[in-house]
């Protein structure tokens, strides 16, 4: 699934994910245009692609984040996500794993 924000026919924002292997759908990727940040649009972005999910049938998302990124983190927490886990990737970059329930 890939979500677009589009404002004066320009791309300013994405939502990207796909389904994991275990059936829950993964929030891969998203981001907003810096200059467009703070605007609320990956809150959009993120509520559209949870409503959409929900109404496919999924009943779980989950997305990874990082300690350097804060502002994804607090949105994820503001948005419903739990922590539910962490890990270290092959990178060596300590990750954070969020789930929420789809309701």
């Amino acid at each position: 699934m890939c979500l677009l924000a589009i404002e004066d026919e320009e791309i300013i924002g994405f939502k990207i994910g796909y389904t994991h292997p275990d059936g829950v759908f993964y929030s891969w990727l998203g981001g907003v245009h810096e200059k467009k940040r703070g605007q609320g649009i990956a809150s959009q972005l993120m509520k559209r692609q949870h409503e959409h999910l929900h109404s496919l049938g999924f009943k779980k998302i989950r997305t990874y984040g990082r300690n350097e990124r804060k502002a994804m983190l607090i949105t994820n927490i503001k948005h419903g996500f739990d922590i539910v886990s962490t890990f270290v990737d092959k990178k060596d970059q300590h990750k954070i794993v969020f789930e929420k329930i789809l309701e």
